[in-house]
């Protein structure tokens, strides 16, 4: 893909232009009628038309007043919006909806042109825009030339089709443009592909709809909505992406159900899912109604075979409730980690952050010390493994702007690659040299594992040298098992003096251990890899 000058004005019709090529070749046989003919009628319209139509497009919203827009490097706008509405790409008109109108015009601009609301000089806007809806009625005479942006949905499928979700739009070019990001190269080809039918696409399109419904009222504190898309959930699909869509959004609304003690319903949207928290909220509700066999049963079910490290975690804790516990059908637990946390105790002045406080106090006895936090296992997994990471595998890359494949965090993502994965662990003798050939091939190149503000190869060698490989593939086996979660909780500072090293997570005074946090200490001591915590309290004195 070449790029754009980031000195043009015009940068973003050439990333426009990305966008509509990637879709128009690779997935022309998913678009219907009315999309082929938007792209094939874009195509002839005039540079500047389609800059304009471009910027519109990009506003996020459908309606704009003409006189208010001013883009200096497309000069006279008038024949520019002309050509779009004669290709039926915007209509201009005076006459409107109230609502639009009203929302489009400042309150001086409603006091002039609607004298017959009759409406004091400081009554509020809303005010002015409920006494001109009841006394002109839902359509308006707008006294400025209005401009409808006609089928924006269109847009909708083509980002979808090149992003692979429905958050992202055009501004994700910009990190590109300017050349802040560098991402790797990739094929993206019709054989990997995300979408494979039309079907999938209007199902994908509906639950975004119903999950924007489902913010909008989160974010407006409304549940009352949020309750009532249980009513339009659809039924389960039988594709998996599609599913775990589906199955995120039943989820969040069952929690609703539960928050308002809604707990019959909530179990009933609850058992038809399998994501996580389902199996959680079941436990817990089943808990609650004192249903403790089903609450035995759930929990057991986690603990054998926990969907993540969260998950098994928090079925720990439900057991060990008095009541589950006194049941008396969970005797026989999976063995956990038990071992003790080393820890350390330190008084220090903190004029400065605790943990760069504490990285001197290391210092200062010898230890060369890197505040790395949970960039430095996260980037030897993403370097050991960088072209598993960025292997062609079906839905995993769709544009040119990813920092890892889209399937991550999925079920599929180990079970796609495993084959490679397996091999390379079995390799696991040669991970320094692999990762130093990759640090060097690739670095500065976007990888949502390897942070290159923090890593430098001097602390990447050091802990290569700490670590085993029996060591170094236990904690990349661990990662593996819950990428969403392992790749946090890892402790602040790692540090090495002579032959000896060791990982130190920092506690200020009133800081406690987070679950995740705890999880890699136990990890860390059960495998003998030096890690300890150390509790800083301040110096009185």
């Amino acid at each position: 893909m070449t790029q754009p000058d980031p000195l043009s004005p015009y940068y973003y019709h050439h990333n426009f232009l990305c966008l509509m090529d990637l879709v128009s070749e690779r997935d022309w046989d998913l678009l219907n009628h009315a999309e082929r003919h938007w792209i094939t009628t874009f195509q002839q319209l005039s540079f500047k038309a389609q800059c304009l139509l471009i910027r519109l497009l990009m506003r996020r919203h459908d309606w704009f007043v003409a006189e208010k827009l001013v883009y200096h490097e497309l000069g006279d706008l008038s024949p520019l919006l002309d050509e779009l509405a004669t290709q039926g790409y915007v209509r201009l008109t005076h006459e409107a909806a109230t609502e639009v109108v009203l929302n489009l015009l400042t309150k001086p601009q409603m006091a002039r042109a609607y004298p017959q609301a009759n409406m004091p000089k400081s009554a509020s806007k809303a005010q002015w825009q409920a006494a001109i809806q009841a006394t002109y009625g839902d359509t308006l005479t707008s006294p400025t030339m209005l401009i409808e942006c006609l089928q924006p949905e269109l847009l909708a499928v083509f980002l979808l089709l090149y992003f692979g979700n429905s958050r992202q739009d055009l501004s994700q070019f910009v990190v590109a443009e300017l050349g802040i990001q560098t991402f790797e190269a990739y094929p993206l080809r019709q054989s990997e592909r995300l979408f494979h039918c039309r079907e999938h696409i209007d199902h994908w399109l509906h639950l975004s709809a119903l999950n924007e419904h489902y913010w909008q009222a989160k974010k407006a504190k409304q549940p009352d909505i949020i309750l009532a898309l249980t009513d339009q959930l659809p039924a389960p699909y039988a594709w998996p992406p599609l599913e775990r869509k589906r199955q995120r959004l039943v989820n969040r609304i069952a929690r609703e159900h539960e928050r308002h003690a809604n707990l019959d319903t909530a179990q009933m949207l609850y058992q038809t899912t399998t994501q996580p928290p389902s199996r959680e909220r079941q436990a817990r509700i089943a808990i609650k109604q004192d249903n403790i066999d089903l609450a035995s049963t759930l929990l057991g079910t986690m603990l054998r075979t926990p969907h993540d490290e969260d998950e098994r975690d928090i079925a720990y804790r439900l057991a060990k409730q008095k009541a589950v516990r006194q049941h008396g059908r969970l005797h026989d637990l999976p063995e956990t980690y038990t071992n003790e946390i080393h820890t350390e105790h330190l008084v220090l002045p903190l004029h400065d952050r605790v943990e760069w406080e504490v990285a001197d106090y290391y210092r200062a006895q010898g230890w060369t010390v890197w505040y790395s936090e949970n960039c430095l296992l996260n980037a030897l997994f993403g370097l050991f493994f960088w072209d598993i990471l960025f292997m062609p595998v079906q839905g995993a890359f769709l544009n040119p702007f990813q920092r890892g494949p889209r399937d991550i965090y999925s079920e599929e993502f180990c079970a796609a690659r495993q084959p490679a994965i397996d091999a390379r662990l079995s390799d696991i003798e040669n991970a320094r040299e692999l990762i130093k050939q990759h640090y060097a091939e690739k670095h500065g190149i976007t990888n949502d594992w390897v942070h290159w503000g923090v890593i430098e190869w001097p602390l990447l060698d050091a802990a290569l040298r700490a670590l085993s490989p029996h060591q170094l593939k236990a904690c990349f086996e661990r990662i593996l098992f819950d990428r969403r979660h392992n790749r946090s909780g890892q402790p602040d500072l790692f540090m090495c003096r002579a032959d000896d090293y060791q990982w130190v997570e920092v506690k200020g005074p009133g800081d406690t251990l987070q679950h995740h946090q705890k999880r890699w200490l136990h990890f860390f001591n059960h495998h003998a890899i030096n890690a300890k915590v150390t509790y800083v309290q301040r110096c009185t004195q």
